[in-house]
């Protein structure tokens, strides 16, 4: 064979294989395997848990005012009315206000009037947009208003009606209803109460600018040891932050601290406990002011964004500046840190620009089940009168608006939680405080039984 044919035919062969690198290489399409994680590409969640309004906006206490002598506590049926009460065709409101004298006013909301009602009580005000977006309320004018109170009265009444009522506002707007739903509720709740067993509370004027409701008997609760845990930092990390690959850590002393720059996260574990604080670097503007229920709305959607309800949680408060406070709930019963230090952070707390978180700080710890209970007897409204009496200052008598059943949460020896029964009074400072007894050290008395 000639050497030119050789040749021919080597650069033939090469120009071919040439030609079939090129196509393969631009035709390729390479096989990846599934990601097992997203965590470098979006946040993770602290839980799957996504809450709606009328699970952590909803009524604290219940009372059924018989006659004007004749009062009940019937929290046991709270979810269950708070449940009914979104299927109630609500119509238009109209302010009632100034019918009512200050005495007048009293009398009404807690049955001193002797008709027979239900009055729902609220640690806080609701805005009437957010009891709108939970109950099916239509009207035609905006009711640009916040209440504490919904009374349901029994009777007295031609149409079935509700009334939102503002103690600190001292207002009463009446809503009427399509239906009569009322007579249901009534009949299948409060037809007999004391067969329903529910305590028997007596009415306390001393304070003028309030009634105390206050039982009859010494109250039995159940005291309860809880084991917990608390949540991986990293965790934190992946659920608050948009970008986590950009995080870094950094320790102050026992404190763990992020940052990407701009937002900032401390976790301390002085008590044995997490407690976060999460700063956004940002500053309020003070020329918006905002609606309360816009802020509770994005208070609601900022915890479902990232599964904050790693506990049972209702918004138990706001501040003048609408700074939002949740409460952590044990049993339907709010819990407060008791005096122990360091405490163990019970609430979430959150301050808002215009549309962005600025300060967020809440529990980093989740409790389990709870490992023992014990029943425990707590004192009677005579009692709680006496200690009352005998307080000085802001938990004088005098400067109480409201009592309430709670829980006190603090560390035990065994590495779990003891979330002890307590009576709390609300201050007409808008302060919680646990009752005491004056004269006894470290407190009111608590009676275990046998």
């Amino acid at each position: 064979m000639k050497r030119e044919t050789v040749k021919t035919l080597v650069l033939s062969f090469l120009i071919i294989v040439s030609l079939f690198f090129t196509w393969s290489i631009w035709t390729f399409q390479p096989t990846y395997d599934p990601l097992e994680s997203m965590t470098y590409l979006e946040t993770l969640k602290l839980s799957d848990d996504k809450r709606e309004f009328s699970e952590v906006v909803k009524p604290q206490q219940v009372f059924y005012h018989e006659n004007k002598t004749t009062h009940y506590g019937a929290d046991k049926q709270l979810d269950k009315i708070w449940r009914a009460m979104a299927d109630w065709k609500l119509e238009e409101a109209n302010d009632l206000s100034s019918r009512y004298s200050e005495a007048e006013f009293l009398q009404f909301i807690h049955g001193l009037d002797g008709r027979k009602k239900l009055e729902l009580v609220f640690s806080q005000t609701i805005p009437s947009k957010t009891f709108q977006s939970i109950l099916d309320w239509e009207t035609k004018e905006a009711v640009n208003k916040a209440f504490d109170r919904i009374i349901i009265p029994f009777d007295g009444v031609k149409t079935p009606t509700v009334y939102f009522v503002s103690t600190q506002g001292k207002l009463v707007y009446e809503v009427k209803m399509k239906h009569d739903v009322v007579t249901q509720l009534q009949g299948q709740y409060f037809s007999n109460a004391e067969e329903e067993g529910y305590p028997r509370y007596f009415a306390n004027s001393f304070n003028k600018d309030a009634v105390l409701m206050l039982p009859e008997k010494k109250r039995v609760f159940n005291r309860f040891s809880y084991t917990f845990s608390n949540i991986d930092d990293e965790d934190f990390k992946q659920a608050l932050y948009n970008n986590p690959s950009y995080v870094s850590r950094g320790y102050n002393k026992s404190d763990s601290v992020y940052t990407d720059g701009s937002r900032r996260m401390v976790i301390e574990k002085d008590s044995g406990f997490s407690q976060i604080t999460y700063t956004a670097g940002g500053k309020k503007d003070k020329t918006i002011e905002p609606a309360l229920s816009k802020v509770m709305e994005q208070s609601l959607d900022y915890l479902n964004s990232h599964g904050g309800w790693t506990d049972d949680y209702v918004f138990f408060g706001h501040s003048p500046d609408l700074e939002i406070t949740l409460r952590m709930l044990i049993n339907n019963l709010p819990v407060f840190p008791s005096k122990e230090t360091p405490s163990i952070r019970t609430d979430i707390f959150q301050e808002w620009g215009s549309t962005e978180i600025i300060r967020y700080e809440r529990p980093g710890y989740r409790t389990k089940r709870h490992s023992s209970q014990e029943p425990i007897l707590l004192p009677d409204g005579k009692e709680i009168l006496a200690m009352l009496t005998e307080s000085k200052g802001e938990m004088n008598i005098n400067n109480v608006v409201r009592v309430f059943p709670a829980y006190e949460l603090q560390s035990s020896e065994d590495l779990n939680v003891i979330v002890n029964p307590v009576w709390y009074a609300e201050t007409k400072s808008g302060n919680y405080r646990v009752i005491e007894d004056p004269k006894t050290l470290g407190g009111g008395r608590q009676d275990g039984l046998e």
